[in-house]
């Protein structure tokens, strides 16, 4: 199994256990985003989305919605390279409007993660023969 799968199939577990998590404790997860409301913690967001981006669009061959992985690993990539261009004080601002969603906005947000990585499992699973 190619590395950029495991790392597609990493993504999608984590999506899911994210957003699982948002579902059962909406406040939490909004807390835990603070932590990366820094100079650094933009970065090391960007890092993240810029890797899983790539994941996904080297996954996508080998997958059962090659098209479907190279959109969301383009989108990914192109979030992870426009973070840093937004700046520390707009990440702050995008940070704290999230998490000033109501817990009924942030449980759908996190059911759409959730799903997102489910679809993503299921397009790196082989194809039944």
């Amino acid at each position: 199994m190619p590395l950029a799968v495991e790392i597609a199939g990493l993504v999608a577990v984590f999506a899911l256990l994210v957003g699982a998590w948002g579902v059962l404790a909406p406040s939490r997860v909004a807390d835990f985003a603070t932590r990366f409301s820094t100079k650094a913690g933009l970065w090391v967001a960007a890092g993240i989305r810029v890797v899983f981006g790539l994941a996904l669009w080297f996954a996508a061959p080998a997958s059962r919605a090659p098209l479907l992985l190279q959109v969301l690993g383009a989108i990914t990539l192109l979030a992870g390279v426009m973070l840093p261009l937004l700046g520390v004080d707009r990440f702050k601002a995008q940070i704290d409007w999230g998490k000033k969603l109501s817990p009924t906005v942030m449980r759908l947000c996190c059911v759409f993660a959730f799903a997102t990585g489910a679809i993503i499992l299921w397009a790196l699973l082989p194809a039944a023969s």
